[in-house]
């Protein structure tokens, strides 16, 4: 009998210990696929391992940020969720918890995370980069500098943050400061695609439009993926006095949908594109965009001058009325502009 008592216990330790290291490589190996990128076998791993243990904060975030990668922001939330309550100090989930709410376009949300994730870390450079990202999208460009500016004074070598000043000095108007801050950028990081694909953004705004070609043509050199380049690169040429910017214009907006599908501006600008010379194609890529955001507020207002130039006012001015109501966030000075203000 005695016998038998330890040979069941010599089972029963072997089984653990095997156990365990299994436990143990799946978190290894979820947390290496992560930090390479296949999110796929991310999720895999670490979805069996938090089975097994659900007392592990950093599975749980690192299973939420493979989560968004794939734009599944709803899982996403719910694991920051879990490693935010396994542990509340986690100012990581916190921030990424922001993320999901900023994603979905809740951004005073957002910034309500973003701060708690600082009173946690007040020296966390990436969220007040966050913070600036949300005030950005609100429009409130001094306080997103403020933001920016407070992340590159914490990280000095933040190229990232350093593009994004810039985007939100040439938001503000200021456009010296705007190429000062994104050419730092590039100080630091000669590789950062951003960066040159903000600086064209800045000469476009500009309305120096061969200046900012050379720029969108060097961000993509560095990355050929770079969906946004391609497309600026096209408006680039739209409006260019090249005698065939508008051939270039398409190609360039074609090749950011390849790159992108569900990139609504470059849908818009095709339809603009195709407006003079071929309506029903125009109207088919507007149509396009809308499918994506039926409340977009250019498509809108550009697909109801559309239907003005066929004579078709009744969906013009329908689609006038959903591009001023989609449009509320714009100033009476931009609204007034577009013939919104009614």
């Amino acid at each position: 009998m005695r016998l038998n008592i330890a040979i069941l216990i010599a089972f029963v330790l072997a089984t653990t210990t095997a156990y365990s290291q299994n436990e143990e490589a799946l978190l290894s190996n979820g947390l290496f696929a992560f930090n390479n990128d296949n999110y796929m076998q991310t999720i895999n791993d670490l979805s069996k391992y938090v089975e097994i243990n659900k007392e592990n904060a950093l599975a749980y975030n690192t299973l939420g940020k493979a989560y968004a990668a794939f734009g599944n922001l709803d899982k996403a939330m719910i694991n920051f969720q879990m490693a935010i309550k396994l542990d509340p100090k986690y100012y990581e989930a916190v921030k990424n918890l922001g993320y999901v709410y900023y994603d979905e376009g809740d951004f005073n949300k957002a910034i309500s995370l973003f701060e708690n994730a600082i009173k946690i870390n007040p020296k966390y450079d990436t969220a007040y980069n966050a913070l600036g990202n949300a005030y950005d999208e609100l429009k409130n460009y001094k306080k997103a500098i403020s933001y920016y500016t407070k992340a590159v004074s914490i990280s000095a070598l933040y190229d990232g943050a350093y593009n994004n000043l810039g985007l939100a000095y040439s938001h503000n108007g200021n456009y010296e400061k705007a190429l000062e801050s994104c050419k730092k950028a590039l100080e630091i990081n000669p590789r950062n695609d951003d960066a040159y694909n903000a600086i064209g953004v800045i000469y476009e705004d500009q309305g120096e439009y061969v200046e900012a070609i050379e720029w969108f043509k060097k961000a993509i050199e560095v990355n050929k993926d770079n969906a946004d380049a391609y497309n600026n690169l096209g408006v680039a040429y739209y409006y260019s006095d090249d005698v065939k910017g508008e051939s270039k214009a398409v190609k360039n907006y074609l090749k950011a949908l390849e790159l992108n599908p569900d990139n609504i501006d470059s849908y818009n600008n095709l339809g603009a594109a195709y407006f003079s010379t071929n309506p029903t194609k125009a109207m088919e890529y507007y149509n396009k965009a809308l499918s994506i955001n039926p409340n977009h507020v250019d498509t809108n207002y550009n697909i109801g001058k559309l239907y003005m130039s066929m004579d078709q006012e009744a969906d013009a001015i329908a689609h006038f009325r959903r591009a001023a109501s989609a449009g509320q966030e714009l100033s009476q000075k931009e609204l007034k502009q577009r013939g919104l203000d009614w």
